[in-house]
């Protein structure tokens, strides 16, 4: 009976070890597949999203930087180039009014003079320098002597600036070189007709940017400009300066991610005149619109960069996926090109994956090695305490199954925000270790969820002050139409969308007087609380100047005088001011780097107006601007708008385009001035489809009656 009884209590003690061994793996297995499936959640999630924010974020610099280091490279040469016409001008002055100006005497050179910069007389070989016809011309263009100069010492990058005659001689600002006397000692002729400066811009009898030639002097190879100089209408010669390429790639070299990606830029027919990389496709010299290149994408690319086309696209380089920004330099028909690889875009996303990975790997060893802990107590408890009494099982079974069990209905009632755990049993094994680990990770986890709460207190409040921004911005613009309801000679209405909860751009329209209405149309550079402080300054300022009478050019003036004062900021707005006699219909206008205004005849269609843009607002102190006349007469339109919205671009990184806009303008000729602005902007969100929306959408549309 004894051996029954303890067959039958090592059977009952084997039974329970067993099951409890059962019921353990049960747990630790959950517990696995608990803590497995939450890694691989966590994965998921972080590689998404961060895969979309590096993106974003690399390539929205990217064309950021690339459309900037353009504009500058196009706005320096348009600079360079317009102060030559300016010298150009002046030069058609003088011959064309000797009397009004004297005469200037210009110092012959010495070889004492070798290595200083100033005005020199050089000539060519069927030239007699003392001729008093010579003697005379030169004393004349003289005058330009100290303007030239100035240009020289204006741009550290230029070679010389020069004119040059139809009777063989050049007055030249620069440094005397040893160059100008050769061996024996005698003067070296130069005859400046034979220039390619001088030649094409006779040929074109407008300004005219040369292609890459070597310097006269020095060989080093510069780009050079040319104007043409008129006695009336009669040609005579031409002003001119020569840029030294290194300088403007030094420019480019250092406006780009020197560390991150590389550089070029490419001429009109698709050769590399500078580049960063000193070998693979894109290096100096390639000719990437030739025949030879196989490369389908970078062809399609290199085309679109030669038609004056900006973009972003992700092509093979060298064998490497790679973002590949390009953007326009107008003035000389070049192309800037900049590349990133993706691999460099991808790459923090990558190293935060592959930490995710390590510590959930981590994670999942804890928890192996805890479960494997047990499975050994478990084996050593079945072979051991088998001829043990029930009792003693049943005490084994409650110190090693309820632990367990406790722990499994803690970690399952941890639902939802019910994230409240605490372990107060003192087991002293690897269960209690594997609590502990519990605890610590509910404590992070509520700490996460604090953190998230406080930031998102944070986002609600400053919703709240951006709406209220919103509302009064949306106030101090005018709103209400029709504009002037008692001034039947015109009809007016305008609209701004901002691209965030506050914008750069604004508009305004005001009655100077009974017989003078003021329109503006701006857009300050930079976006949100920022721009749309300082709109509301130069909004204030330029309407303040505008009432106290002064003409559109005197407004600008007068405006920019007062926001370059103490501009600590940098920022800058582009503004196109218009001033319209009602009574004449004569619009008296002034654009200060601001997008072409868009003018519809009354029997005609919208069409673009390329004004002369003058430099933009609070960009440079002293700068002056020039106006322009605009006659409208019965049922003509003035449409205006900020480049926000030719620059709409779609999920493809394609622009709306000027193009889009003026057939949207013209599909419906008879709609009325709201129902014209709501087609430009029904066509835009046509475009861009689910595309964030880039820019301010600003437009403002004049009909006079």
């Amino acid at each position: 009976m004894k051996k029954k009884i303890m067959r039958m209590m090592l059977l009952v003690s084997s039974l329970l070890l067993i099951l409890f061994g059962a019921i353990t793996w049960y747990v630790f297995g959950r517990v696995h597949h608990i803590v497995a499936e939450s890694s691989e959640r966590s994965s998921q999630d972080v590689e998404k999203y961060s895969d979309i924010a590096m993106r974003d974020q690399i390539t929205g610099r990217l064309s950021a930087t690339t459309l900037g280091c353009a504009y500058s490279l196009n706005k320096m040469l348009d600079d360079f180039s317009g102060t030559i016409q300016i010298i150009a001008d002046s030069a058609t002055d003088i011959y064309t009014n000797p009397d009004v100006y004297g005469r200037t005497y210009v110092k012959p050179l010495e070889k004492s003079d070798i290595g200083k910069d100033m005005g020199q007389f050089v000539y060519a070989e069927d030239v007699d320098p003392d001729d008093p016809a010579v003697q005379d011309e030169l004393a004349m263009i003289g005058n330009l002597k100290g303007n030239l100069l100035s240009m020289y010492n204006r741009y550290p990058e230029l070679g010389a600036s020069y004119i040059g005659t139809e009777s063989g001689i050049m007055l030249l600002a620069g440094p005397v070189l040893d160059d100008r006397w050769d061996e024996n000692g005698d003067y070296v002729y130069l005859d400046p007709r034979l220039r390619p400066w001088y030649y094409m811009a006779k040929e074109s009898k407008k300004l005219t940017f040369s292609e890459i030639t070597p310097d006269y002097d020095t060989g080093r190879l510069a780009i050079m400009c040319g104007a043409p100089i008129f006695r009336g209408k009669e040609f005579v010669g031409v002003a001119g300066a020569g840029l030294y390429l290194e300088g403007i790639e030094s420019m480019m070299m250092n406006a780009i991610f020197s560390d991150e990606g590389n550089t070029c830029i490419i001429d009109g027919k698709g050769n590399i005149i500078f580049s960063s990389n000193e070998e693979g496709e894109l290096k100096a010299s390639t000719v990437l619109g030739g025949k030879e290149n196989s490369d389908k994408a970078l062809s399609m690319l290199t085309q679109r960069a030669i038609e004056g086309q900006s973009g972003l696209e992700l092509i093979n380089i060298d064998g490497e996926s790679s973002y590949v920004a390009f953007s326009p330099i107008e003035s000389v028909g070049w192309s800037l090109i900049s590349i990133i690889p993706e691999k460099t875009v991808l790459a923090p996303k990558e190293n935060l994956l592959t930490f995710i990975k390590q510590s959930h790997q981590s994670e999942a060893d804890d928890v192996d090695k805890v479960t494997r802990s047990a499975l050994m107590v478990m084996l050593f408890l079945i072979l051991a305490l088998a001829a043990l009494s029930v009792f003693i099982s049943n005490k084994l079974s409650k110190r090693l199954v309820m632990p367990i069990a406790l722990l499994t209905d803690k970690v399952r009632n941890m639902d939802g925000d019910q994230l409240n755990f605490a372990w107060y049993e003192n087991t002293d094994d690897e269960v209690e270790t594997l609590a502990h680990s519990f605890g610590s990770m509910t404590e992070r986890l509520k700490e996460y969820i604090d953190d998230i709460q406080t930031v998102t207190a944070e986002k609600e409040r400053i919703h709240t002050e951006l709406s209220l921004a919103t509302r009064i911005q949306a106030g101090i613009m005018p709103h209400d139409f029709p504009a002037f309801p008692d001034k039947k000679e015109f009809d007016l209405y305008a609209l701004m969308e901002p691209a965030r909860e506050v914008g750069g751009d604004f508009y305004d329209y005001f009655l100077i007087d009974d017989d003078h209405l003021g329109m503006v149309m701006a857009d300050v550079s930079g976006k949100g609380i920022p721009a749309a402080l300082f709109m509301m300054v130069a909004k204030t300022i330029l309407q303040s100047c505008a009432m106290l009478g002064k003409s559109a050019a005197e407004t600008l003036d007068k405006t920019n005088e007062a926001l370059t004062t103490n501009n600590q900021t940098g920022m800058f707005v582009t503004v196109w001011f218009g001033i319209l006699e009602i009574s004449s219909g004569k619009l008296t206008c002034a654009n200060a780097g601001h997008e072409y205004p868009a003018i519809k005849r009354a029997d005609g269609s919208f069409e673009l107006y390329k004004d002369k843009h003058g430099f933009v607002i609070g960009g440079m102190e002293g700068t002056r601007y020039q106006e322009y006349t605009i006659q409208l007469d019965h049922g003509d339109m003035v449409f205006l708008y900020t480049d926000g919205v030719p620059e709409a671009t779609n999920s493809d990184v394609v622009m709306y385009g000027t193009d889009r806009m003026l057939a949207a303008l013209n599909r419906e000729k008879d709609s009325t001035l709201k129902e014209l602005l709501d087609n430009v902007c029904y066509d835009i969100t046509d475009f861009i489809m689910d595309a964030e929306q880039f820019d301010d959408l600003t437009m403002m549309c004049l009909k006079y009656n």
